[in-house]
């Protein structure tokens, strides 16, 4: 039985349409459009334990509870309209869903992470972080390209998958990627590699405002190690560079967006629009507003 044909069997959807992409090589990605209306009483949905992440991107407001390794069922939980979870199937998973449910899922062999490493040059991941409910731009946007494709000829749509497969694992591995254990050269530099794993994961997160520790943690390092690490490697800390990137982010969007200066700053990672404000006009020399009427694009 196919991916998707099993993955809509667990939701008890007799058929679901379902998008089959291969990005790098042999490693298959399957995209499976589930919608369907349980009514009031709870439905128990059993995902059996697989070498792969199950990426959910729900379509509508979503009501489900978490079923617990030992049966016992979390409280009901709402995951809006746009909103994303994040899993891995290793052991298996379990929900209990009510009402109308659609979403997008993804799923994603771990497999795609090696070819992705090996075929592309990218750092390797070995697990990617759980999500849950979690508002992620990229992944919605990638979920709103595809859902046309499940309609269009064969041959327009096989021209354009595996670009879109390839650019949903990128951004999980920079996202929500984590590495092995990591360790320095004896002269307490990283490797070409192992700077470039912490500057994506960087960039990836700006919006989230990650702490050393978390970088520490995605890229396979101990805390120590990195902050020494980077500051040998690149003449700069973790923090420093970390705001180089949030400035060079904010210039962009307030050069060639229209967004306003709270939003500006919420997805640089500023706590709120006065500290993005403060930090800006301290770093550049005038505030963000008055930048932008000199540099608009």
């Amino acid at each position: 039985m196919a991916v998707g044909d099993r993955i809509a069997a667990c939701f008890g959807i007799d058929a679901a349409r379902a998008l089959v992409i291969r990005p790098l090589h042999e490693a298959k990605l399957s995209v499976v459009h589930l919608d369907h209306v349980y009514g009031d009483a709870e439905h128990p949905v059993f995902l059996p334990a697989d070498d792969a992440f199950l990426v959910m991107l729900y379509l509508v407001d979503v009501d489900h509870r978490d079923i617990c390794p030992d049966q016992t069922v979390a409280a009901l939980k709402t995951y809006p309209k746009g909103s994303v979870c994040l899993i891995s199937l290793r052991y298996g998973a379990a929900i209990s869903i009510s009402g109308h449910f659609e979403a997008l899922a993804f799923h994603i062999p771990s497999s795609q992470f090696a070819e992705l490493a090996e075929e592309a040059g990218e750092p390797r991941v070995d697990d990617l972080a759980t999500c849950r409910g979690i508002d992620d731009q990229v992944i919605r946007n990638i979920g709103g390209a595809l859902m046309p494709m499940f309609d269009m000829p064969d041959e327009v749509r096989d021209q354009l998958l595996p670009h879109i497969g390839l650019a949903l694992n990128a951004h999980l591995a920079h996202r929500y990627g984590r590495s092995p254990a990591q360790r320095l050269s004896a002269s307490g530099r990283l490797s070409p590699m192992q700077e470039k794993r912490i500057k994506a994961y960087m960039v990836a997160n700006l919006s989230a405002n990650v702490t050393v520790d978390q970088i520490a943690d995605a890229t396979g390092f101990s805390v120590d190690e990195l902050r020494s690490g980077f500051l040998n490697t690149t003449g700069q800390s973790v923090a420093e560079r970390m705001s180089a990137y949030r400035m060079t982010r904010a210039k962009s969007q307030l050069s060639r967006t229209g967004d306003t200066i709270a939003q500006v700053a919420a997805t640089c990672g500023f706590a709120d629009e006065d500290a993005f404000i403060d930090t800006f006009s301290k770093t550049v020399g005038t505030a963000p507003a008055e930048w932008r009427a000199h540099n608009r694009h």
